[in-house]
């Protein structure tokens, strides 16, 4: 069974220390201080983010961990499927799911390029597999961005059956492919869509307490190092008086005979809103 590279086996204390090395490497990282917010606070955020963008690696590790670890299936990461012609002309005829559900095309068939899914699951016995992308999902995916993602797994489950005999993991009749949301914001279409709590039912095995341990790991090594990260800006900001002072800081001069026009400007800047006030009987007049 195809393993990711950064387990060595799919036990709950591989995925706790995957969780704590990706910490660790966005913690690792050379940030750029923003002039704005300084040194401390740049680099704080910065892992922080860091963090969170990795955390959807995560996922994925731990959704392939707990299949693999069901014993039931067959788990490939980062399928590079063909992107066949007929498939390609079946997509781009807008042929309806229900009519693609029922068409297998070969892999072997002349193809445009290749697509790569993050995971094909298969289960021999079921004669079934399935095709995914996988989202965090705490925000939504750009629209520009979703309809590809739905087009490439709709061509990869056209040669999935097709895809799986080459492979040498059998037969296989029933394939499906969809997009999980894990987090459930990403704004795909539903019904081409697996959220978190949709997981368990899907696979018919215990995938969510898996990804959920992952995801308490990575939390845990993120917070034992907070102080450490946000240390120096607190530091900084209960510095006394006369210390703080003495941080340097960037200066802006204005010539004294600009002060004034400057004035004038903020003032502008600073007005509150004002409507257009009531008309007088000479606008009336003017405007008719």
């Amino acid at each position: 069974m195809a393993k990711y590279p950064e387990l060595n086996d799919v036990s709950p204390a591989a995925l706790m220390r995957a969780a704590q090395n990706s910490v660790a490497g966005a913690l690792a990282g050379d940030f750029p201080a923003d002039p704005l917010i300084g040194l401390e606070l740049s680099r704080a955020i910065s892992c922080i983010g860091s963090v969170v963008k990795r955390h959807g690696r995560l996922i994925e590790m731990g959704i392939a961990g707990a299949l693999i670890a069901s014993d039931r299936f067959i788990v490939v990461p980062n399928a590079e499927l063909p992107l066949t012609k007929g498939a390609a002309q079946l997509l781009d005829a807008k042929n309806s799911d229900e009519n693609l559900s029922k068409i297998k095309l070969s892999v072997d068939s002349e193809a445009d390029g290749i697509v790569t899914v993050d995971l094909v699951v298969v289960d021999p016995e079921a004669g079934w597999a399935g095709a995914y992308e996988i989202k965090r999902g705490n925000g939504v995916t750009e629209h520009g961005k979703r309809r590809p993602i739905v087009r490439k797994l709709k061509a990869a489950r056209l040669v999935l059956a097709s895809y799986v005999r080459q492979l040498g993991y059998g037969h296989v009749e029933t394939v499906t492919s969809a997009v999980i949301d894990y987090c459930g914001a990403s704004g795909f279409d539903p019904n081409f869509t697996l959220t978190r709590d949709q997981l368990d039912a899907h696979f018919g095995v215990p995938v969510v307490a898996t990804v959920d341990a992952v995801t308490a790991a990575a939390r845990s090594a993120l917070e034992a190092e907070l102080p450490a990260l946000f240390g120096p800006v607190f530091d900084r900001m209960t510095l006394p008086n006369h210390e703080a002072a003495a941080v340097p800081t960037a200066a802006i001069t204005i010539p004294a005979e600009e002060a004034p026009k400057h004035a004038a400007v903020l003032r502008t800047l600073a007005a509150p809103p004002t409507g257009p006030g009531k008309r007088s009987a000479r606008d009336l007049q003017t405007r008719h």
